[in-house]
């Protein structure tokens, strides 16, 4: 962006400021707030660039990786924490910022209570549930603290409904850096001093303002419907050698009674295959909708394609994650169109990824080869025998997924076996046996994932089979559902 470009875009935002703001921008700390977050929206526009898409292949990995967990682990499903460092190109995901510098005179009191808050609003801009909440003042301030040794935890501020929980914290001490944020150890126990039954997330982009020492971060917890949001949340996080821990106190009034659900029952058929759309609940950080697949399908479902929530303003709230397998029972997540307060709002697909079930490969370990396979797609890339694992890398061709980001797929059952040619069975696990590699996906044009499993490295009578879980496959056909 060139000079003048720029200096007519701040010229443009500082007309927007009316008597009333210009008062309250006279207190130093708010000018600062309002000044912080003018820059960071200049900075987004200068960096609009399209999302790098090895990013979003990421993502999309971690999240199937989540649902099938969630199946299998049942009410301890627990999601790890997914550490992603954005480079210039993925700061689009920070447009959303934009719209906090035309700043009210409230948000801005309520924000002056919060240290360092435009980093935060950068660190959660690409969500828009969260965006959302904030510019309605849907925030509990908690600036809590625990300090040991050089090291601090804060806890800067909790945004939570009946089922999610955004915590907002910073840490502090010598030689912290955001790189190192993956490896620190965290618990989460409600006030009985029980282990949290949730979905326990980050995702995170480098702040340009951060210097080693001091970090902000923040952890989205999500609950299953069968489990309560906790009176008072026990965090412990280790910085430094050091286990440091705030109590944060959720209030729950600031939710009570801000729940809409609306029971749906209507049933989807695409190539013969049926799922029903059960029921959806509106909360003011997500839309929850629950899917339930009749067991009389012949195909494996393995997820819908371009799955969105569209209001009468046109407006997108996508799904990043859920509970579940669509295959048998899933709650998807959607961004919040609570505080838009839209008039209607209809589920759209553009159809189902859907596989053949009773596939398998076919492997001679002993000679290294792969026998048999659903199709040429499908490529057994290596093999490596260690003292008490084989680890297997597969590549698969996925360049007819109709949607526009690739998705990771589970290849093999979780926690699956494997049985040897006298019918005997062994664990297959998913990553190669040094937890070092588990998937990686190449996009353009050829979009290509390679998938690493291990199984132990025993006397097998040849061959071996290994059954697959989810494969490639779909049928496209427009679907809509009336939400409300």
């Amino acid at each position: 962006m060139d000079d003048s470009r720029k200096r007519a875009g701040a010229e443009a935002g500082d007309k927007k400021i009316n008597n009333e703001e210009m008062e309250l921008v006279k207190d130093s700390e708010l000018r600062k707030v309002v000044n912080d977050l003018r820059e960071d929206s200049v900075k987004v526009r200068e960096r609009s660039d399209p999302l790098n898409p090895d990013l979003e292949q990421k993502l999309e990995h971690h999240i199937m990786k989540g649902l099938q967990d969630g199946r299998r682990r049942g009410i301890r499903y627990r999601r790890s924490r997914v550490s992603f460092q954005l480079g210039a190109a993925a700061v689009c995901m920070l447009l959303l910022l934009t719209a906090f510098v035309r700043i009210s005179p409230a948000f801005a009191a309520f924000v002056k209570e919060i240290p360092g808050f435009s980093g935060f609003v950068e660190l959660i801009s690409y969500d828009r549930s969260l965006m959302s909440a904030l510019d309605n003042e849907y925030m509990q301030i908690v600036n809590k603290s625990d300090e040991r040794n050089g090291y601090k935890l804060t806890v800067n501020g909790v945004i939570a409904d009946h089922q999610r929980i955004v915590l907002l914290y910073t840490v502090e001490g010598p030689g912290i850096r955001r790189q190192d944020l993956g490896a620190m150890k965290h618990e989460f126990k409600d006030e009985n001093g029980n282990d949290l039954q949730a979905g326990i997330m980050s995702f995170y982009a480098p702040g340009e303002g951060e210097t080693e020492g001091m970090v902000q971060d923040y952890f989205d917890i999500l609950m299953s419907s069968e489990d309560q949001i906790p009176q008072k949340l026990h965090f412990k996080l280790q910085a430094g050698g050091e286990w440091l821990e705030v109590i944060v106190p959720i209030d729950h009034r600031m939710f009570e009674g801000l729940r809409e659900e609306i029971e749906l029952n209507q049933t989807i058929e695409v190539a013969g295959q049926k799922v029903t759309v059960k029921k959806a609940v509106i909360t003011p950080l997500q839309v929850l909708i629950d899917f339930e697949s009749d067991q009389g399908n012949t195909k494996r479902l393995n997820d819908f394609i371009k799955l969105e929530l569209v209001d009468d303003r046109g407006i997108s709230y996508k799904t990043d994650t859920g509970f579940g397998d669509l295959d048998n029972s899933i709650t998807r997540r959607f961004h919040s169109s609570y505080f838009q307060k839209p008039k209607t709002l209809t589920l759209k697909a553009e159809g189902i990824l859907m596989s053949d079930r009773d596939m398998s490969v076919v492997i001679d370990t002993e000679e290294e080869t792969l026998i048999s396979r659903p199709d040429d797609r499908l490529r057994l890339i290596d093999m490596t025998k260690r003292t008490d694992a084989i680890d297997f890398a597969f590549e698969l061709d996925q360049s007819d997924d109709p949607d526009d980001v690739m998705r990771g797929l589970m290849l093999f059952h979780y926690d699956g076996v494997i049985r040897d040619a006298k019918g005997k069975e062994y664990p297959i696990e998913y990553g190669d046996s040094a937890r070092k590699n588990f998937s990686s996906f190449h996009g353009g044009y050829e979009k290509q994932g390679t998938y690493h499993y291990h199984i132990p490295n025993a006397e097998y009578a040849q061959p071996v089979t290994i059954d697959i879980d989810q494969y490639l496959g779909y049928e496209l056909q427009d679907i809509s559902v009336k939400i409300k």
